[in-house]
């Protein structure tokens, strides 16, 4: 699966919208979709890990 980076997203956008990515995540339903419901500190952590 592309990263953000392979799809020329900048890292240092991506990072500075990191908090505001995460915390719209919860309420845009998505994580209830998950066997496991992340919290918000797993979400951006994870958002952290995705851009690779």
């Amino acid at each position: 699966m592309p990263t953000p980076r392979a799809h020329g997203i900048d890292k240092d956008e991506w990072f500075r919208l990191l908090p505001l990515m995460t915390e719209q995540a919860p309420a845009s339903g998505s994580p209830a979709n998950s066997p496991v419901v992340p919290t918000v500190d797993e979400i951006q952590d994870l958002y952290a890990q995705i851009y690779a």
